[in-house]
């Protein structure tokens, strides 16, 4: 059992001190940041998007002078929503407030014009009409009137 156990450290031991693959590890994180206004609502969502790069080096050939070395690679990405923040503009609230209340002022004011324009011309066209109700009754009473034939 113990030359076993001397015989397993003395042939296996040297295999894994010596052996000769190199891991590399890359890692890249993109933190990406969308901002999306919508009148009073402002919302801001980051996205962490992670690209990692596995890589071992592993070396082939026995001899010293027949070594080649090969990089086998493997490619992870990975997209995680981070944060989402919601905010009400309190400053542009009051913009839009401004400017509604400026619209419905200004279409009022045009209300008001309009119907003001409305009565002028329905004051004039009546007076027209008055005017020529008057001219007939002048002709008809012209064209009543028997000729003096003495």
């Amino acid at each position: 059992m113990t030359i076993n156990k001397y015989l397993f450290i003395f042939f296996l031991s040297p295999l894994t001190f010596f052996g000769q693959n190199n891991e590399t590890v890359k890692e890249v994180v993109t933190v990406k940041r969308v901002i999306t206004n919508n009148g009073q609502n402002i919302t801001i969502s980051e996205q962490q998007a992670t690209q990692q790069i596995k890589g071992t080096v592993v070396v082939a050939g026995d001899s010293i002078v027949n070594q080649r070395a090969v990089e086998q690679s493997i490619q992870i990405n990975d997209t995680v929503k981070a944060e989402e923040q919601r905010i009400k503009d309190s400053v542009n609230q009051a913009r839009v407030a401004q400017l509604k209340a400026a619209r419905e002022a200004e279409l009022k004011a045009s209300i008001e014009a309009q119907k003001a324009k409305a009565e002028a011309q329905k004051k004039a066209l009546e007076e027209q009409y008055q005017k020529q109700i008057e001219a007939l009754e002048e002709k008809r009473k012209a064209l009543m009137k028997k000729p003096d034939n003495k």
